[in-house]
């Protein structure tokens, strides 16, 4: 009986205890003041929430994403030509649009003149223009910053729900662990009952 006893019980303890582990990280979510005791619980994530913040958005900040890589990624000579197109557009309506009072083969001539030299020019200054442009976007946008705000925006329920939810699988095994880890326990104490004592 007492191989079936202590195995039995501590691999209900070893799983209570892991699953209550568990929910520590996350649970109580606002302090809870345990009186008469000097202590106060609060789970880890909601404690260390600003922390936990302020560390993802350096950790993505500086390993996995800059606005370095995001301009090294972009196809400049497809957006010199996109933008070209969009020149074009936008002078032949605004000549189509001003010029209405000149005869049609001048206007059709002065819009095509000036649809060309006009996104020929841009689209050779598009380079040096993106440079600027990718130049003021590094110096004015703070990826660490922003990532932190966002996770520190997120409700502490969703940050539940999205751990829980990627990781759930490992965390049951860790639950599973805990039982398994009290029976080997529990069978230890039952053969140091059995045989020692």
């Amino acid at each position: 009986m007492i191989f079936i006893l202590l195995p039995l019980t501590g691999a209900i303890i070893g799983w209570i205890t892991n699953v209550l582990a568990i929910r520590l990280l996350f649970r109580p979510q606002r302090p809870l003041q345990l009186w008469p005791l000097p202590i106060t619980l609060q789970g880890l994530i909601p404690r260390r929430r600003a922390e936990l913040a302020a560390n993802i958005g350096e950790i993505v900040a500086k390993q996995l994403f800059s606005m370095d890589e995001l301009t090294a990624q972009l196809n400049i000579p497809q957006l010199q030509a996109e933008v070209e197109k969009i020149v074009e557009k936008a002078v032949a309506e605004w000549c189509e649009q001003r010029m209405n009072i000149l005869p049609s083969t001048v206007r059709n001539y002065v819009s095509t003149m000036l649809r060309e030299r006009v996104a020929t020019e841009v689209a050779t200054q598009f380079p040096a223009m993106a440079e600027s442009v990718f130049a003021h976007l590094r110096q004015q946008v703070d990826v660490q910053a922003v990532v932190t705000e966002k996770v520190n925006a997120l409700a502490l329920d969703e940050v539940e729900a999205l751990v829980l939810r990627v990781s759930h699988r490992e965390l049951k095994q860790i639950e599973r662990l805990g039982a398994l880890l009290g029976l080997i326990i529990g069978f230890l104490q039952a053969v140091l009952v059995i045989y020692i004592i």
